[in-house]
């Protein structure tokens, strides 16, 4: 089965079905639209392959410029129904930023905070794939 890649002005998406990971990647002044778009999108490929099939997210912000309020207010609404709506306790995230200032934008109103071991803010491609390895090798010994 082929998952239809999304492809807006400002946020593209893909399966990987040979790793079963989904990317998400932003670009430019981000609103409320383009993180409805991808998780609209996300919530499709769950449905279509299983929440238990899916190995991980990747959302890359590096090329974002601007976060509008309304987009991270949405986002954080979209994610908590979401993680809601799948049980999502063995789906880990990393987030790809492109340094400490959007760091800080993410860990906030998306709480990204230490405490939760799933979602991880990296630098690069490499670190986020590297993550999703590390947290389900963490996974089997628990």
């Amino acid at each position: 089965m082929a998952i239809v890649p999304l492809k807006e002005e400002k946020v593209t998406a893909r399966y990987d079905e040979e790793t079963n990971t989904v990317y998400i990647t932003y670009n430019g002044s981000l609103g409320a639209e383009d993180s409805g778009a991808a998780y609209k999108w996300i919530d499709t490929v769950i449905h279509e392959v299983g929440i238990e099939n899916v190995y991980g997210e990747i959302f890359d912000f590096r090329e974002v410029y601007e976060f509008l309020p309304e987009n991270l207010m949405d986002a954080r609404k979209k994610s908590r129904r979401m993680n809601m709506k799948n049980n999502i306790r063995n789906l880990p995230v990393a987030m790809i930023v492109n340094g400490l200032v959007q760091e800080e934008i993410l860990r906030g109103p998306l709480q990204n905070v230490p405490e939760n071991t799933r979602k991880r803010i990296v630098y690069s491609m490499d670190e986020a794939k590297a993550f999703l390895d590390e947290w389900h090798e963490a996974q089997k010994s628990t």
